[in-house]
């Protein structure tokens, strides 16, 4: 069993790669990097043919009740800042699993919602955490190191600046391989991005290539039900409505390798039941069984689902899925329980900004009582932060520059998350010629999410600590005016932070065909300077 680094260890590691790449380096691969994303979006031929190829795939979804979701062109990063955030999140592990040893068992009791994890399954998870990293997903926002916000893509590259970032949040989930898999290939597919990168897991010293990736990221899905594939449970609410339903469709094609009779199954909680100590399922009129399961469920749609149970007066449902929770024998993977999701959250980022050392960690606090009367003795200091809730997911709930009123309200409904506000620099050029608003064309911004795979026995080298399998971005269009705001939205958001809220205001923006509109999520690609592919394409 490999070691796994302490707080200091891992903080030390961060600082050799800071200390690695100096001004000079990150200049020259911020450089390179835009170069690769400019030649891509200018070569109409390219973009065409990328969205094409998704478009057959089938690969747009309604989403966000706002029609079909635009996806990004991968972008391409410099690798020394993928470098910096991998050692980062070495140290957001060693700083949860400083908590548990510290508090033992009762740390997880204690943030997992009450009654959902007994004092067995405490225990076992509580061993499984100190000695195994479980799957972590955080956003970052990329900025010029020295620029001011505003800049448009031509003024940044010709500025000499090189590109750094910070987190936004960290927390315990599954990944997005289903989608982002098909999206590699389609990258691969129009000859642009042969000679880039896709993952930061190595094998003798050199990237995987996507079919090793693939065989990887198979081995830890299917780990613990190898030969019975179509009794592995992706565990959603209302699986079929969900924006996540098609990553589950693909992933399950995946797993399945070609047999569509060992596909796993998708299903609600409301389709399970106990037979003995057998979880059974029912679907389309037939039963069965199921051996492993991995759960799909974040906190606020966990929380509605039972408020929704209990309105309904379903206690058999809540009492399947408490009684799912705490069998062990369903979790060969224990980093696909549902404590995984609350190990690690927004709050590790107000420890993170606390060490010295983390220059890609936000002043982040939690809204105490005492720092609401001082955000009332002073509401200007609400213009200089977002406010966030401290569980959900990305932008649920986020107000950027929020009124006292808004913050008094939410702080109480739940425990709410105050960050410093920074803003993001266009990393590529705008690629939507029906774009004409003036404050957009400053071309496309990065909010990236590095996506890890837990610590598995499937995988030889890496038993024990997360593999960085992925990274992702979420393109969005950032604006000049700080004061920029969806229009006609009572709580008063601004509309540059996120996909949800640009389709929100898709009219406002002159965008019509949002397929074309270059939005989304999409893989992040990096040319391989460890190996001298340095060119372009």
């Amino acid at each position: 069993m490999k070691h796994l680094p302490s707080i200091e260890q891992a903080l030390e590691t961060l600082q050799e790669i800071e200390k690695k790449f100096g001004e000079g380096t990150r200049i020259a691969q911020t450089r390179q990097a835009l170069k690769k994303n400019e030649h891509v979006a200018r070569n109409e031929a390219v973009v065409a043919g990328y969205y094409q190829s998704l478009a057959d795939k089938g690969l747009f979804v309604p989403i966000y009740g706002a029609g079909d979701l635009p996806w990004a062109l991968p972008l391409h990063m410099p690798p020394y800042l993928i470098e910096i955030l991998w050692a980062t999140s070495r140290v957001l592990y060693a700083l949860a699993r400083r908590h548990l040893a510290a508090e033992g068992p009762d740390y997880l009791i204690k943030r997992v919602p009450d009654g959902w994890i007994t004092e067995e399954m405490a225990d076992i998870l509580h061993r499984y955490y100190l000695s195994v990293e479980p799957d972590l997903a955080f956003d970052v926002l990329v900025y010029g190191a020295n620029s001011e916000r505003g800049m448009d893509f031509d003024e940044f590259k010709a500025s000499g600046d090189h590109l750094y970032a910070k987190i936004l949040e960290a927390q315990s989930v599954d990944t997005y391989y289903g989608w982002l898999r098909e999206c590699v290939r389609s990258a691969r597919n129009t000859g642009a991005y042969d000679g880039s990168v896709f993952t930061r897991v190595k094998k003798d010293h050199r990237p995987l290539t996507d079919a090793e990736l693939d065989e990887q990221v198979l081995a830890t899905y299917i780990h613990g039900s190898e030969d019975h594939r179509d009794r592995i449970l992706f565990l959603e609410i209302d699986p079929r409505n969900q924006p996540s339903f098609q990553n589950l469709a693909l992933l399950a094609k995946f797993m399945s390798q070609g047999d569509s009779s060992q596909e796993p199954l998708i299903l609600d909680p409301q389709d399970l039941f106990f037979k003995g100590d057998q979880l059974c399922y029912r679907r389309e009129g037939k039963t069965g069984s199921t051996n492993k399961v991995i759960s799909r469920l974040v906190d606020a749609d966990f929380q509605a689902y039972l408020k929704k149970m209990k309105a309904e007066g379903r206690p058999e449902v809540i009492e399947c899925l408490r009684r799912l929770y705490a069998t062990p024998a369903l979790w060969p993977d224990l980093s696909k329980h549902i404590a995984g999701f609350y190990l690690i959250d927004k709050s590790a980022i107000t420890d993170l900004c606390m060490l010295e050392g983390v220059g890609v960690a936000p002043q982040t606090q939690r809204i105490t009582p005492s720092l609401l009367e001082s955000f009332r003795k002073d509401p200007g200091q609400l213009k200089q932060l977002a406010v966030k809730p401290l569980h959900g997911m990305s932008s649920k709930g986020v107000f950027v520059s929020p009124d006292l009123a808004v913050v008094e309200k939410y702080c109480s409904e739940a425990p709410m998350l105050a960050q410093e506000l920074f803003w993001a620099t266009p990393v590529m050029p705008n690629i939507n010629a029906e774009l004409t608003d003036p404050d957009a064309l400053a071309g496309f911004c990065s909010e990236t999410r590095l996506v890890f795979h837990a610590g598995s026995p499937a995988v030889f080298d890496s038993p024990n600590a997360a593999r960085c399998i992925l990274a992702l971005s979420r393109t969005h269009y950032t604006s000049r005016d700080p004061a920029r705001k969806i229009k006609n939205d009572a709580a008063g958001r601004g509309w540059f932070s996120n996909m949800g809220a640009i389709l929100a205001v898709k009219t406002e923006l002159g965008m019509t065909d949002k397929r074309a509109a270059g939005l989304g999520m999409a893989p992040i690609c990096w040319l391989d300077y460890d190996n001298d592919v340095f060119h372009l394409a």
